[in-house]
């Protein structure tokens, strides 16, 4: 071997460094998967198990839907509705009286009509109340319900008269202090 050569098993130097870019790759979708996770977690755990029935066929319907509410609106009948705890010391917690005054366009009230009242929770599934109102007055319809829990609540009331119909929500609160 020549002296100006030089043994490459002799040569020390400074320790070869050692890249950070594999842990900072690591790192960085460790902390995409840890936030999946958490989203996924949030989105099962808050998911009420609500959804649209036969949602191709509303969708298929849609059209009818609108012509539907055209000739509603068309009739103009108008609804007012009243809901009022049950005072009673004997009676069960949650029973509400309620009454519907239906009148057509020229305010006079409508009679013999068929009315049907349907109480459902927006956050919970299973337990919706409905109850079919009779006529206590021309116009007048009334009747009671069990509501099982306080809260929001959506008021749905249907009407059936002649060859009309009229249905309409409204959001109703029911306070807690109804149901101790």
């Amino acid at each position: 071997m020549n002296a100006d050569m030089m043994d490459i098993r002799n040569v020390s130097g400074p320790p070869a460094k050692k890249s950070r870019i594999p842990l900072l790759f690591f790192a960085f979708f460790a902390v995409v998967l840890m936030v999946n996770g958490t989203m996924i977690w949030i989105a099962l755990s808050s998911w009420t198990g609500l959804e649209t029935k036969n949602h191709y066929l509303k969708g298929v319907d849609y059209n009818q839907t609108l012509q539907d509410v055209r000739t509603q609106e068309s009739l103009g009948w108008t609804v007012q509705s009243s809901i009022a705890p049950v005072v009673s010391p004997d009676g069960p917690p949650g029973r509400f009286d309620l009454e519907l005054v239906l009148t057509d366009p020229a305010d006079t009230a409508i009679s013999g009509a068929r009315v049907e009242v349907r109480l459902e929770r927006p956050t919970h599934h299973g337990i919706d109340v409905r109850a079919t109102l009779t006529e206590s007055a021309p116009g007048r319809y009334a009747g009671q319900v069990d509501v099982p829990a306080a809260g929001q609540w959506n008021l749905r009331r249907l009407v059936w008269s002649g060859a009309g119909t009229h249905q309409t929500v409204e959001r109703v609160f029911l306070p807690p202090e109804v149901f101790e």
